[in-house]
């Protein structure tokens, strides 16, 4: 039998790259926060979106969402945004929140990458107007307008800002805010002329309103620019100094693999990579003589907020398995679902990722609700359901009529490629799960049953189990003391 035994290292110097294997809710946070304590970790490295809220609960029972933070905080860890998006009111009220509960000058401890994409109210604004036109056809959003702002950075450099520019001269920041305003406000109009109903919603009408307060400019200037007085806004040399620094690092990226850009399912994505292969890639051309480890981290089953495909959902296991900081719905999130485990989502996590040979090992949790059960529901397989199957094929590995792998479609870098994943997308609407029941025996429970089967199934081994929401229930498995 399995053994599991706490793991208090040395100081190692080691890099722990984490990545969410799911869509969302896989637990990254509290992952991070056990790594940093149990690590010593010096620095949390966030990545992504700060739309993603990582929420911890630590042993005396402070509880905190995390946004721009990182989860390791509370442990003393330092905090650096690369690669990450920043919404500057945010950034304050969160410092607030963090000292307020015993963290000293929290803005002394966060560095933010001067390349990081500022949001504006505007993003948001027009972000929450798209999702109340598109009715009951939602295609899921916090409201926040991240993946517009991101996007937009790409490709219209002249509307976007970075940190960097918090530095620079007021009143051309104030001039290109001013512009994201107007370019903002014509979208807003536009969607308006476009769907009439917008002039009955109270929340629409709220946005459009802010969009045409040009008074509102200077106080988002202001926020931008008193940021960059309290805080550190620094050039990619800091990761330098920060992989110098005798230690260990984590990596704390937002959102789940399966929200990738790219290789997820459009339109329910974001605009971030949520794989890591962004910070792993980073990583790699800067000199440092630490190890890198990956780590994949899921719950013992699938969680998603909104919309979106997930074909392991169950409505009944979704009401017995209830958390207080995942309602059942919200207003920009939507309806908070639980899936069974899923062989096939799992396995495209991976592969999205880089591939399962990229992993160190796997950490679940939640295990703590599966030992509520006598049987543990596991989904390997699909039906299709729908009409058009002419061309499944193209889309998934199929064995004796069912579906047991999804395809992975090389990114061609045009829109042919992303009108396969909404095929792909559309198609997963009409897939129903073929459900495998495990059962404890053999001399073994039903927990040691679960993870035999998500290791020979996946082809990682699980070095790290959870069972409660804090960093002391989470431990390494016996075999797996020395990994770091």
């Amino acid at each position: 039998m399995s053994v599991e035994r706490e793991f208090s290292p040395e100081i190692p110097e080691v890099i722990v790259v984490v990545t969410g294997l799911g869509l969302g809710e896989e637990t990254k946070g509290a992952t991070v926060e056990w790594l940093t304590k149990i690590l010593k970790a010096h620095t949390v490295i966030r990545s992504g979106g700060c739309n993603a809220g990582h929420h911890i609960i630590t042993s005396d029972g402070k509880e905190q969402m995390f946004n721009h933070y990182g989860c390791g905080t509370f442990e003393g860890a330092n905090t650096y945004l690369l690669h990450m998006t920043l919404f500057p009111v945010y950034v304050f009220d969160e410092a607030k929140e963090l000292e307020e509960k015993g963290v000293k000058e929290p803005l002394k401890k966060i560095a933010i990458g001067k390349d990081c994409v500022a949001i504006t109210p505007y993003h948001g604004a027009v972000d929450r107007i798209k999702e109340i036109s598109r009715g009951t056809n939602k295609r899921g959003t916090v409201g926040m307008g991240i993946s517009d702002a991101v996007e937009e950075s790409r490709t219209m450099p002249d509307l976007s800002i970075r940190a960097g520019e918090f530095l620079e001269d007021e009143e051309k920041l104030r001039q290109k805010i001013e512009a994201i305003r107007v370019y903002k406000l014509q979208q807003a109009r536009e969607l308006f002329a476009k769907h009439p109903e917008l002039k009955d919603s109270e929340a629409a009408q709220n946005d459009l309103r802010l969009l045409e307060d040009e008074a509102f400019v200077s106080m988002v200037v202001d926020s931008f620019v008193y940021l960059s007085k309290l805080v550190k806004i620094v050039g990619e040399d800091h990761l330098d100094e920060v992989l110098a620094r005798k230690g260990a690092v984590i990596c704390e990226p937002s959102h789940g693999a399966l929200h990738h850009p790219r290789q997820g399912f459009v339109p329910h994505i974001t605009q971030i990579d949520p794989t890591s292969q962004d910070i792993l890639e980073t990583l790699g051309k800067h000199a440092h003589n630490k190890k890198v480890i990956r780590l994949g981290v899921s719950r013992c089953y699938l969680t998603r907020h909104g919309a979106g495909p997930l074909v392991s959902f169950s409505q009944e296991f979704t009401d017995q398995v209830q958390e207080t900081h995942n309602a059942a719905g919200s207003e920009w999130l939507g309806q908070f679902r639980n899936g069974y485990y899923d062989v096939i989502m799992e396995r495209y996590a991976m592969q999205i990722s880089g591939g399962r040979e990229s992993f160190n090992g796997l950490v679940i949790s939640h295990l703590d609700v599966l030992n509520k059960f006598n049987q543990w529901p596991v989904v390997e397989a699909y039906i299709y359901e729908g009409e058009d199957n002419h061309d499944l094929d193209q889309y998934f590995e199929t064995k004796d009529g069912k579906i047991t792998g999804i395809k992975f479609h090389e990114d061609t870098g045009d829109e042919s490629h992303l009108d396969h994943q909404r095929k792909l997308t559309k198609l997963l609407k009409d897939c129903k799960p073929v459900l495998t029941i495990l059962k404890p025996g053999e001399g073994k429970t039903l927990e040691e049953v679960f993870l035999e089967y998500a290791e020979k199934k996946l082809g990682v081994p699980v070095v790290a189990v959870a069972h409660g929401p804090k960093a002391e229930d989470r431990k390494l498995r016996s075999g797996y003391e020395n990994l770091f």
